[in-house]
């Protein structure tokens, strides 16, 4: 009987550790870095801004009476594998409006998966939230598997974003630069309240990588 006992004492943490949660981007401590430089200007297509702008149907984007406010935003960079990220976390204030973040800077070439998490505080006690991603990085094949959505591709992700931020956040593995055909091109985030529609941008790129970019990114 003492054998058994002593053997669950053992079983039980390694269980409890096993069945740990783990906190994708949710930590406590973070690297902070801040960004001053004005947003780069991003080409938005005319159905997008539309949408950002809450458009009912047959509204004309850009040509309504809403006031348009640019607002901050922050990114974070948590690694999941040792050494992926410079720092280990990493919190990325950006100004109003956003801005660009060359992810050269941040990522080092220990290959492994990391997650990105971004939080736009406007979004607290806004009637409306939409968040929209324009892709900016060429399709490319992988093995059997075909990475980047093309040039210029907008999406609606607002469903999907909030589900993978109350989570991990998104989990992206930097092995032959998988990382950047999945995040390269610019999120738009945007909230309402009342005649107010604040915005902002995140885009990301590699000064590295070009080549995996669509022009202009």
């Amino acid at each position: 009987m003492k054998k058994i006992v002593q053997a669950l004492i053992i079983w039980m943490p390694l269980v409890l550790g096993a069945c740990k949660k783990d906190p994708g981007y949710h930590v406590e401590e973070y690297q902070e870095v801040k960004v001053d430089d004005l947003p780069d200007d991003v080409k938005i297509p005319s159905k997008a801004w539309g949408l950002l702008e809450f458009k009912t149907a047959g509204e004309e984007p850009l040509g309504s009476a809403k006031n348009i406010i640019f607002s901050e935003v922050n990114v974070f960079l948590v690694e999941k594998n040792p050494g992926v990220i410079q720092g280990e976390a990493v919190k990325i204030s950006l100004p109003k409006g956003g801005g660009t973040i060359d992810l050269s800077r941040f990522v080092n070439e220990q290959r492994g998966s990391f997650y990105v998490g971004m939080e736009f505080p406007e979004f607290q006690e806004a009637t409306g939230k939409k968040v929209l991603f324009i892709s900016g990085a060429r399709k490319r094949k992988i093995g059997a598997q075909v990475f980047g959505a093309g040039c210029n591709q907008f999406f609606d992700i607002t469903d999907r974003f909030f589900k993978e931020m109350a989570i991990e956040g998104i989990r992206v593995n930097t092995t032959k630069d998988r990382h950047l055909s999945v995040l390269g091109g610019t999120f738009l985030f945007a909230a309402q309240k009342n005649n107010e529609v604040h915005v902002a941008q995140v885009t990301f790129t590699s000064s590295q990588q070009t080549a995996l970019f669509c022009e202009g990114h």
